[in-house]
């Protein structure tokens, strides 16, 4: 078979399959032991995310909210969705683009978690977005081991599952994406209504040079609040990588310039009294690029 197809059936084996099991996430120099359920029927997708070590963490995710619960500090965070930045696991979102912009190619045979798996090596044709080597069970099409290669080479982040199962007589399974919280709890929410999937010709903010292979994938407007400020955020991808641009007005005065945490990578540029902010999982010079192409225009009435 085919490197893209290969590609292709983990994308849809992680989204319509029923599995649970552990894996390890490591990044910044930290090793994270997390567990996740997965379940898929009539009604969509659920899923839950359990931190195993360190501050406890639960991340509940439907077709519609994604619910992160930490309960050391008494908080939850509700977010889109699609806004799946809690989760560690990669699954494309545009299998056709990647072809366009990386090359794909299979390298070899493995064994991890149990599961023989094949290994795939989707590396970039410039120096604008990082590579990733897969490795996916032959058998279920399940992802099972991934590390992302930044522009140097380097593994920035690896996910390795311990074990891995398939649930096939799922349907006794449950999973509540609403969780009972006491009123200690406190509540926040991201998002004020819902994401628009305007065009940036529908927008005061735009993008003089958008890089190669990107596109704006949504654009969403949000209340902060404890500033009462509102945030736009503007969310490209080419498929594979993606990352956001966040446009609000300056409440502080915030350093300009770049800053990055692990495979995390953010520009920060000031513009008439705002503050724009690029950030995402690809290189340095992607969100310097980014964030210096940011420019408003009045849109036409």
């Amino acid at each position: 078979m085919p490197a893209m197809d290969w590609v292709q059936k983990m994308s849809e084996s992680m989204r319509n399959l029923n599995y649970r099991g552990n894996f390890v996430y490591i990044h910044e120099k930290q090793l994270e032991s997390m567990s996740i359920l997965h379940l898929k029927n009539e009604q969509g997708e659920k899923e839950r995310l359990l931190s195993l070590n360190g501050e406890a963490r639960e991340v509940i995710r439907d077709n519609k909210n994604l619910t992160c619960i930490w309960p050391s500090s008494r908080t939850v965070v509700v977010d889109y969705s699609k806004q799946n930045r809690f989760s560690p696991l990669f699954i494309p979102d545009d299998i056709a683009s990647i072809s366009k912009l990386y090359d794909v190619k299979i390298t070899g045979n493995d064994r991890v978690a149990g599961h023989e798996a094949v290994k795939i090596f989707i590396s970039p044709r410039d120096q604008l977005r990082y590579g990733i080597k897969l490795w996916i069970a032959e058998e279920s099409g399940l992802l099972v081991k991934s590390n992302l290669i930044n522009e140097l080479g380097e593994v920035v982040e690896q996910i390795m599952f311990t074990n891995l199962e398939v649930l096939v007589d799922s349907h006794e399974l449950t999973l509540n994406t609403i969780p009972e919280l006491d009123e200690s709890f406190t509540m926040v929410r991201y998002h004020q209504g819902e994401p628009s999937k305007e065009s940036s010709s529908d927008m005061a903010w735009h993008l003089k040079d958008m890089p190669k292979g990107f596109r704006l994938d949504s654009v969403l407007k949000r209340e902060v609040s404890a500033t009462g400020l509102h945030v736009h955020q503007m969310i490209f991808t080419d498929g594979l990588a993606s990352l956001s641009v966040f446009v609000e007005k300056e409440s502080i005065q915030k350093h300009s310039g770049s800053t990055s945490m692990g495979a995390v990578n953010a520009f920060i540029r000031t513009l008439d009294g705002y503050s724009i902010i690029a950030i995402g999982e690809v290189p340095a010079v992607t969100v310097q690029k980014v964030a210096e192409s940011v420019f408003y225009q009045e849109p036409d009435l």
